[in-house]
């Protein structure tokens, strides 16, 4: 159950991972479908190829319980991936607090299209920012590994 009397203003910001809190990330990564599987070694290559971090550390616990990071070209995309909040902060605000860090950090403010990805159940949530689905015509292709 989530504790909604959880005081956010009280989390610290990071823009790099302790290898502690890099171990707490594959970890989190491990709690949903989109990011099981996910390893040590990936995980840490993906932390280095560089774009913006944003993660949010319980000082008391040393415990990381958001993350988010992002690609940009500096000029005309920015592309926001792995937005997650710990389950046990989930409804405290804490995801708005992390979508405010993403969308005013300065490598990021003035990008002219900033995108993410998401389920169907998530886009209310995010079109609190401004968010909103992609153009008809326009799609998302994958090339799937081999």
């Amino acid at each position: 159950m989530n504790d909604l009397s959880r005081d956010t203003e009280k989390l610290q910001f990071h823009r790099s991972l302790t290898p502690s809190h890099i171990d707490q990330l594959i970890a989190l990564f491990q709690t949903e479908w989109w990011t099981k599987g996910r390893n040590k070694a990936d995980v840490e290559k993906m932390l280095q190829s560089g774009g913006p971090l944003f993660a949010f550390i319980d000082p008391h616990h040393d415990e990381l319980v958001a993350f988010a990071r992002a690609m940009t070209d500096g000029v005309y995309k920015a592309m926001i991936f792995d937005i997650i909040v710990k389950e046990t902060w989930r409804g405290t605000g804490l995801g708005g607090v992390l979508m405010n860090t993403v969308l005013n950090d300065p490598a990021l403010v003035d990008i002219k299209h900033r995108e993410l990805y998401c389920l169907d159940d998530m886009v209310p949530f995010y079109e609190k920012w401004g968010f909103a689905t992609a153009a008809a015509g326009l799609n998302f292709m994958r090339k799937a590994e081999v």
